[in-house]
């Protein structure tokens, strides 16, 4: 089996190849990154081949490209490549004869490749998400705008509200920040409309997904966040504990032990961004809600008064991924607890 290595660029890729069996190293050239050029460099290469790309924003339509002119395509995470050529020279060619040598030497994590319903969920969701995130990156702005000229905008309400846009209505900015603000307020509604739009398909696909609609069952878990849930982690069965979602999702505080000590610092947050985000959202939901007999608002609870808000915000955002692994391995609905007969 021989090994090819692709070092992507936006405007060419450099092609190395290593083969096990003789120990050659063997330096392809650069082509541009164009699906055509790709497949005419790697058919005239000998098979059987596999090709190894790191990951990356476009890495998945890459190997998607390439798929039918080799043996196989490996998405790898390129942390490991980084940490294992530490100290070595670095070029474009160096790297892709290094992906090709350590990818045959079992020293590169391959990931999971998603199906494309799932790469479809996953478009729709974060776009709505970043929206979201957006608009109120904008409010937060209005809000900071406001405050550096003597405005306070009453806190906890909507800055869409009507009382909210009375006051900006009265507000008499001079000079730039006056145009500034006028931005924003045109902008705001416009994301707000955007994220709006993005509710109704949404609603239709956790409808019909079976996973989104098991998700739901747990108190806290709207259409939103269950799907959003349910395309990142993709298939669960990749997860063989409970620990290693709650490691894909970033939530694991880094630790630090020599000898009979052990430190924990703060969140890695080396993982998925958005199911860290869905976790967290879901977990605020149930610290607003009013679930007395609810473990995971008893955990809130218990978190709270001993650490404060943010930790056990993050309490509850692991306890409710492992209860999602729970749910979803066991195939089961969410069932509340029962108080047990005296």
């Amino acid at each position: 089996m021989l090994y090819v290595g692709l070092d992507v660029h936006k405007s060419f890729t450099s092609m190395g190849s290593f083969d096990p069996a003789t120990g050659e190293l063997h330096d392809l050239g650069a082509v541009a990154t164009d699906p055509e050029r790709l497949a005419e460099a790697l058919t005239a290469v000998a098979d059987p081949k596999i090709a190894v790309l790191e990951a990356g924003r476009n890495s998945w339509w890459l190997a998607a490209q390439v798929e039918p002119y080799v043996d196989e395509v490996w998405v790898v995470d390129p942390k490991p490549v980084r940490s294992l050529e530490k100290g070595r020279p670095k070029t474009d060619r160096r790297d892709a004869a290094a992906l090709a040598r350590w990818a045959s030497m079992g020293a590169l994590t391959v990931l999971w490749r998603p199906d494309a319903q799932t790469m479809a969920l996953r478009e729709l969701t974060r776009g709505r998400n970043a929206l979201v995130g957006m608009a109120t990156r904008l409010r937060n702005m209005i809000r900071a705008l406001c405050a550096r000229h003597g405005q306070e905008l009453p806190k906890g309400a909507d800055v869409l509200g009507a009382k909210v846009q009375a006051q900006l209505d009265s507000m008499r900015l001079e000079g730039w920040a006056g145009q500034v603000l006028g931005l924003l307020r045109q902008l705001l509604p416009l994301l707000k409309q955007a994220a709006a739009a993005l509710e109704a398909p949404i609603q239709q696909e956790a409808q019909t997904d079976a996973v989104a609609q098991r998700l739901m069952t747990i108190p806290g878990v709207g259409p939103v966040l269950a799907l959003t849930i349910a395309a990142e982690i993709g298939d669960i069965g990749r997860f063989p504990s409970r620990a290693q979602l709650r490691s894909y999702s970033g939530l694991c505080p880094a630790i630090h032990q020599s000898g009979p000590r052990t430190h924990t610092g703060p969140l890695t947050k080396r993982g998925n961004r958005w199911l860290r985000w869905a976790a967290v959202m879901a977990a605020q939901q149930v610290a607003r809600a009013s679930y007395p007999q609810n473990r995971l608002k008893q955990l809130w609870r218990r978190v709270l008064f001993r650490h404060g808000r943010n930790p056990a915000k993050t309490a509850v955002a692991r306890a409710l991924l492992d209860l999602v692994h729970q749910l979803l391995t066991a195939q089961e609905d969410y069932r509340p607890a029962q108080r047990l007969a005296a």
